[in-house]
């Protein structure tokens, strides 16, 4: 009879968590890739309401940012309003695409945050030529 054969564990691998372990509980507008070379498969939207979307980063067209207005993302079916200040992290971090989820502040959340740091008022989803809210 044989013994059974382990293989010893790589204590260097750091997988990702799960789909809603690695938000956080204290508002930040968005979340990056935890590690180097994590593959980010979708951006996640958590909306002020406790609702989640979810887009394919293969399918993003097109992210444009303009300072007044945000960031816009073209997917094929849909347009994604992220509405805030202090985004242009937030967009850049979305082009390589390593963000993993975006928050939308509710009223409290939008008081509380400090004018210097990233914060989305608002996302808006909708196709193109009009928006609509989720909830």
């Amino acid at each position: 009879m044989t013994a059974d054969r382990t293989h010893p564990g790589d204590s260097g691998l750091h997988l990702p968590g799960g789909a809603v372990a690695d938000a956080p509980d204290v508002y930040a507008a968005f979340g990056l890739a935890t590690h180097y070379g994590e593959v980010v498969a979708m951006l996640r939207l958590r909306f002020a309401d406790g609702t989640w979307r979810a887009f394919p980063y293969y399918a993003l067209a097109e992210a444009a940012y303009e300072p007044a207005l945000g960031v816009e993302l073209q997917f094929p079916t849909a347009v994604v309003c992220l509405r805030g200040r202090n985004l242009f992290p937030l967009f850049t971090r979305i082009a390589d695409h390593a963000v993993r989820w975006c928050w939308e502040a509710d009223r409290a959340m939008c008081l509380l945050t400090p004018e210097s740091a990233p914060l989305i008022e608002r996302i808006e989803v909708g196709v193109r030529g009009g928006y609509r809210h989720p909830g």
